[in-house]
């Protein structure tokens, strides 16, 4: 059984009106990580005052704009090349995805995975599921070549930023994978976590989570064989959870799975534009190895909207420095209204 924990306090207080409000805040511990996210409900009504929903006009109007000369769309023609020894042919294509070396590494292997040079689309909805599949499935095999190439690379992390919110600065819709030998320091956490859990209850603890909250409020919903829930405690604003029961390591992948995990995410990401909140940031948390006790799995967030001018509530001191954040609604809400995507009740 995998304990969530929680906390509930009230704060009383009187407002500038001069009547008497009560707000109830619930603390809720991430089982693996202890990770404490605080949950107040009202802080929806100073979201929707003060940090509003994407401005759809500045956002057809930076797609049309940055289309013209944009380094993406001509990536075949224009963008770099890998070393002949790990790609012979020197981009890597999967379907219409192509992937080329980062021109500015940060690992011994950093590349850009384009999901569709033909596709500028700064929309979420318009992501097309088949193109985020095959572009995961790139970066599977840019993490398979690196290592037979250098047995020592077998640390990768594979994640998206989109729109400037979401961390991106080309806008066109990409990929990045990089692979190196030194760990990353989040996904090594958690695999600690992941292995402790594991030791406690003598199976995978994530299988054992997907299996508790299975038919509950925080689940959503499968892709195939991905299966999809709402962090019961999120570090980061309506995060999602993609799990792969079988697989622990994105070298692992098959194009099935990845298809399978491309159909999941265009249906979150669509509704996070739904949700006003077109900006979104994810990353696929990976053993280095397989390992039988971790399970691989996506994990996404809403970002700020859209807006000319917005406001990073994501990174403001709490979860930025102390390591916890605060959310406006718990994950069983936004779960109920994410379901009705995978046909849910």
């Amino acid at each position: 059984m995998i304990e969530l924990a929680a906390t509930v306090e009230r704060t009383r207080f009187v407002d500038p009106a001069g009547q008497p409000v009560e707000q109830v805040i619930e603390h809720r511990t991430d089982p693996f990580t202890g990770t404490v996210a605080s949950i107040n409900a009202a802080l929806g009504e100073k979201a929707r005052a003060f940090l509003g929903s994407t401005d759809p006009a500045l956002l057809r109007e930076l797609e049309e704009r940055s289309r013209a000369g944009c380094p993406f769309c001509a990536a075949a023609e224009k963008a770099t090349r890998f070393d002949p020894a790990l790609v012979p042919e020197g981009q890597l294509r999967v379907g219409r995805s192509i992937a080329f070396p980062n021109l500015f590494s940060k690992a011994s292997l950093d590349a850009v995975v384009v999901l569709d040079p033909g596709a500028h689309a700064l929309f979420p909805s318009r992501l097309a599921a088949d193109a985020l599949g095959t572009a995961l499935a790139a970066a599977a095999e840019l993490g398979r070549r690196a290592r037979a190439r250098d047995p020592a690379l077998v640390h990768h992390v594979a994640g998206m930023n989109f729109l400037a919110p979401g961390g991106s600065s080309v806008p066109h819709p990409h990929l990045q994978v990089q692979v190196r030998s030194a760990p990353y320091s989040g996904v090594a956490r958690l695999l600690r976590a992941g292995r402790d859990a594991a030791a406690r209850l003598g199976a995978n603890a994530w299988e054992a989570l997907l299996a508790q909250e299975r038919g509950g409020p925080r689940a959503v919903g499968a892709s195939g064989p991905v299966q999809w829930l709402a962090a019961w405690a999120p570090a980061h604003q309506k995060e999602l959870w993609g799990l792969l029961p079988g697989k622990s390591s994105l070298v692992e992948l098959d194009p099935a799975e990845a298809a399978a995990f491309g159909a999941g995410l265009a249906k979150a990401v669509a509704f996070y534009e739904e949700q006003g909140q077109h900006a979104f940031t994810l990353a696929f948390l990976s053993a280095p190895e397989p390992d039988p006790r971790h399970t691989l799995q996506v994990r996404l967030c809403a970002r700020p909207a859209f807006r000319a001018s917005y406001a990073n509530y994501d990174t403001w001191f709490a979860p930025l420095l102390a390591g916890d954040d605060a959310h406006t609604e718990a994950p069983e809400a936004y779960a109920a209204r994410l379901r009705a995507r995978w046909g849910g009740p």
